[in-house]
């Protein structure tokens, strides 16, 4: 077993967010958290909201498909320029980031509320979660966290505004205002830059972090650069990017540092500083800028897909923060990493799951689980495999489960990830992290809600953080399921017409001998004896309940 304290690092980010790196102490990831913040304060723009264009046209498209110039802004898929009040540039530029997604997708947008993010985000009522005032600066990691969550993707005109000079808790700010449900996202960390661009154009914005300061910024403060050589004071700083231009002028960024990017080429950032200069609180960076979609300040994260949130839907977890590290603890490219849910009959018709992994490349499988006394089954005879298929980007993953029916109570969803010879498995994991002084963020886990599989046996996750890392507060799995109401849920009923009949048996009958097709609903319905195997005894039984031989399952 090999702990790779040595790679964990994290970002800091405060006001103009921050730069921190550190290592590892123990089990958690330590920060480095010593530079000032700097908060810019300036008017909000009244501004209207521009229409949505329903269509792209893109001229100068180069040889891998993209044209040389793109802006979000230009087609309209973007909200006001906004002016952040605190340092929690991370919650705006992620606000920015996700409202423009929202717009590209159609959906009638008028403006969510970062201030929700920012309190959401503070320590709770109990002193868990982030340790931090809804004044101090954020993780990079905590915006995905929250969308994917659902704890935010509220309008401010359903939650208000936010009264700050309350005595406000992270768990004061509740989900249920919330509208639409980040359902995959995607880190775009060390990509290359043809697949930022691709993201801007599908998903309208790149959320990314880069280090600011004065000196790097022309006069007019619409362009930026920082030479790899620059050695000054900054702070980290998060934006949302949502264009560039290949052809932007290298001698535009003359700045205080007097040295030039050796060529041309740039990114369109929407900054959180409000509309304050003649681009209207946009500006430039350097493609070649010393830190932009650097490791520094990851992750860097486009939003892929999301989901209006409807009645019928619920989102199983047992955790509101998302991935706070990598479990990567285990020298095994063969884990099965378990989550276990309460499973009801409004909750138990399983339409995807959501898992955070940075084990781009592996295969993955999903099973539902039983748990016998309190513990998922061992014995991998008793999984059913409910969706497989393969990573293809680190980050939040979300994986058809065909409408796959629960059985009722106590059960698992587990995940496992098969990755090459000499990789070990990796996936998201809410666990503590700390700074030189203090611990920065604090898990809620319980015993029963998460577990591990590898080389045969099944663990408590908590019991495994305390005989191998010799952690008493451990972690809780990043998985969870999207579950959907389903009133079609009747055994013996595979017609869905609320009548156990013949032609339920018929049914039932020709599925066997592959005359017809079933839904899991239908599979579920068909299994009368729930042994977990559509043969002609179910048939037999629905033919018995017919008859009244047979009493209700």
């Amino acid at each position: 077993m090999n702990r790779k304290f040595a790679k964990k690092f994290i970002a800091l980010f405060s006001a103009s967010c921050m730069l921190s790196i550190g290592t590892v102490a123990v089990n958690a990831a330590e920060i480095d958290d010593g530079f000032e913040s700097v908060t810019k304060n300036m008017d909000f723009s009244d501004s209207s909201f521009p229409s949505a264009y329903s269509a792209i046209g893109c001229t100068l498209v180069d040889e891998n498909g993209l044209p040389s110039d793109f802006s979000s802004k230009k087609l309209g898929f973007v909200t006001p320029i906004k002016s952040q009040q605190y340092n929690d540039c991370w919650a705006v530029a992620g606000t920015e980031g996700f409202e423009t997604k929202l717009l590209k997708l159609g959906y009638p947008v008028n403006e969510i509320s970062h201030d929700h993010a920012n309190a959401s985000s503070t320590t709770q009522t109990n002193g868990k979660g982030w340790q931090r005032k809804y004044r101090d600066g954020g993780f990079t990691n905590i915006y995905p966290g929250y969308l994917t969550s659902w704890q935010g993707g509220a309008e401010i005109a359903d939650v208000g505004k936010i009264d700050f000079s309350k005595n406000i808790h992270g768990d004061d700010m509740t989900a249920d205002k919330t509208k639409y449900g980040t359902t995959k996202l995607r880190y775009l960390d060390g990509v290359d830059s043809n697949e930022i661009k691709q993201a801007i154009m599908d998903n309208g914005a790149v959320t990314a972090s880069y280090a600011t300061t004065n000196r790097c910024f022309n006069n007019a403060g619409t362009t930026y650069f920082m030479p790899q050589s620059y050695d000054g004071d900054y702070t980290g700083h998060t934006i949302s990017i949502v264009g560039w231009n290949d052809n932007f002028n290298k001698y535009k960024f003359a700045n205080n540092t007097g040295v030039l990017p050796p060529n041309n080429g740039a990114w369109l950032v929407r900054n959180s500083w409000g509309d304050n200069n003649t681009m209207g609180g946009y500006f430039w960076i350097s493609y070649e800028d010393k830190y932009i979609f650097g490791e520094k300040y990851s992750p860097n994260f486009t939003i892929d897909e999301v989901v209006e949130i409807s009645d019928d839907m619920t989102l199983l977890q047992n955790e509101r923060y998302g991935a706070t590290y990598s479990f990567n603890y285990v020298d095994s490219n063969d884990i099965t990493f378990i989550n276990c849910f309460d499973f009801d009959e409004n909750s138990r018709t399983l339409n995807n799951v959501i898992f955070e992994t940075k084990s781009n490349g592996a295969d993955y499988e999903v099973y539902y689980i039983p748990v016998d006394n309190g513990t998922p089954a061992n014995d991998e005879s008793k999984w059913k495999l409910i969706s497989s298929g393969k990573v293809t980007y680190s980050g939040y993953q979300s994986v058809d489960t065909n409408g796959y029916v629960a059985p009722l109570g106590r059960g698992a969803i587990g995940i496992r990830i098969i990755t090459e010879s000499g990789e070990s498995s990796q996936l998201g994991v809410g666990e503590w992290l700390t700074n030189s002084t203090k611990k920065t963020f604090i898990n809620d886990s319980r015993y029963g809600d998460s577990y591990i599989k590898y080389d045969g046996t099944t663990s408590d996750l908590l019991d495994w953080y305390k005989l191998n890392n010799n952690d008493l507060l451990g972690g809780t799995f990043v998985i969870k399921a999207v579950a959907l109401e389903n009133d079609n849920i009747m055994k013996g009923d595979t017609n869905f017409d609320k009548v156990i009949s013949v032609v339920d048996s018929t049914l039932v009958q020709k599925y066997i001998i592959g005359n017809t097709d079933f839904d899991e609903t239908q599979i579920y319905n068909a299994d009368y004896d729930g042994d977990g195997i559509i043969t002609v005894a179910d048939a037999t039984e629905i033919q018995k309940k017919v008859v009244g031989l047979q009493k209700s399952n």
